[in-house]
């Protein structure tokens, strides 16, 4: 097995643990706690996600990129890793006062206060978890290792400890924990491992990677109008009910794509490595053709699956209260193929060849607009607007990568 299949390997089997373990725990749950309870977790999970998002800052790929390139300097490695942890505790700190002030305000917010506090361990957990080191430096199978063992560990605990309706704050801090537990476990085989020597945080080295990152945040920001919103706007809209229907085939649904990721990040160092050589661009082009078969045959597959098992999956998986979810898993099946195209184009051709300011200018549109039209059609049409509004937003950034790279004379292999 060559060193980019092992990579893509041990990544697919992270993801695999990443989505598995919540599906495992996830007919339980749904059981358990009830439609109710089930939805003020998604939903209130669904806030802490842009949290997420702020205190990741777009280090996944900025931060990857820079390992990458200096993987045989521990000196520039160990600034990297310094600054950016630094950065990432600084903007989990703000989004707690932040988190603070909301629930002040917001009646919504504060009922579900205990439930706030238990999921913002996943807040803590993602500027702790240092996920861009391994891959920037290829250690995917400890990364495989770190995630499984910090994904599997809580998963007995739902079972003891997850007995009632009344327990929903316990499942949301089993549900956030791995993070925390992934950090812990990523600090010993750093320090085992002499990765990293000792090094000063500096402000220029700060604002040189918040610059640098601050078009992928952007682009990570304005994605959320089409993601983390879709909850917000049900509650809304559509009523509970709908927000538990649609969080728990959210689930299956991302799994479902979770093949896209580990795949997108496995090739990107060596795309964006191959990318600086322009002696290399026929081996670039090869890797990034059999990588898109491969990615978008996946999604086709679990699509199809999705599709014509819904009725299936939803009342002997999810349970028969959660039957209505059926529509969500057939509406929603298709949506990973185009995800996947934009994936490839995104990340393997822009952000490869350093041109993520024009990637930012399109998500910078596109989830604004996405808001817009989202509130208004699930405003007039409930979950069918919803759906219609995630494929437009989907379809439309799609067909702008496309058009901006001929426009650029970018290849889009």
């Amino acid at each position: 097995m060559t060193g980019i299949t092992k990579n893509i390997f041990y990544l697919i089997l992270v993801q695999a643990v990443i989505y598995l373990a919540p599906l495992i725990t996830l007919p339980y749950l749904t059981r358990t706690l009830n439609v109710s309870n089930y939805a003020a977790l998604g939903f209130t999970q669904s806030i802490i996600q842009y949290f997420i998002l702020i205190t990741d800052y777009g280090f996944g790929i900025t931060a990857t990129r820079l390992i990458a390139i200096n993987n045989s300097n521990n000196k520039n490695i160990s600034s990297v890793v310094a600054n950016t942890i630094a950065i990432k505790l600084l903007l989990a700190g703000a989004s707690a006062i932040f988190l603070l002030v909301l629930i002040t305000c917001f009646y919504d917010i504060r009922e579900n206060t205990a439930l706030i506090f238990a999921c913002f361990l996943g807040v803590i957990g993602n500027a702790l978890f240092p996920t861009w080191l391994f891959q920037g430096l290829e250690k995917m199978r400890v990364l495989a290792l770190i995630t499984g063992a910090s994904r599997i560990i809580p998963l007995p605990l739902f079972f003891i400890f997850v007995k009632n309706t009344d327990d929903v704050v316990i499942a949301a801090i089993l549900q956030n924990i791995p993070g925390v537990i992934a950090a812990i476990f990523s600090f010993y085989y750093i320090y085992s491992k002499n990765i990293f020597i000792e090094t000063k945080v500096s402000l220029s080295s700060i604002k040189t990677l918040l610059k640098e990152g601050w078009p992928v945040f952007l682009s990570n920001i304005s994605t959320s109008f089409y993601t983390t919103i879709n909850i917000v706007l049900l509650k809304i809209f559509a009523g509970t009910d709908q927000v538990a229907y649609f969080a728990a085939t959210d689930k299956i649904r991302i799994a479902a794509q979770g093949f896209i990721q580990p795949i997108a990040s496995a090739l990107f160092p060596r795309i964006a490595a191959l990318s600086q050589d322009p002696r290399k661009a026929e081996e670039s082009k090869a890797l990034i053709k059999r990588g898109a078969i491969l990615l978008v045959g996946l999604e086709f597959f679990c699509g199809f699956v999705m599709y014509f098992f819904a009725e299936t999956i939803a009342e002997r998986y999810l349970g028969k209260a959660f039957l209505p979810a059926a529509f969500y898993l057939k509406s929603l099946a298709f949506l990973p193929v185009i995800i996947a195209i934009a994936t490839i184009l995104s990340q393997w051709r822009f952000l490869a060849l350093g041109e993520s300011k024009i990637l930012s200018k399109i998500y910078l549109i596109a989830g604004p607009l996405h808001a817009l039209y989202a509130t208004f059609l699930t405003y007039q049409y409930q979950s069918n607007g919803l759906i219609a509004s995630l494929y437009i937003t989907e379809i439309s950034i799609t067909v702008a990568m496309v058009a901006v790279a001929r426009k650029k004379n970018i290849s889009l292999l």
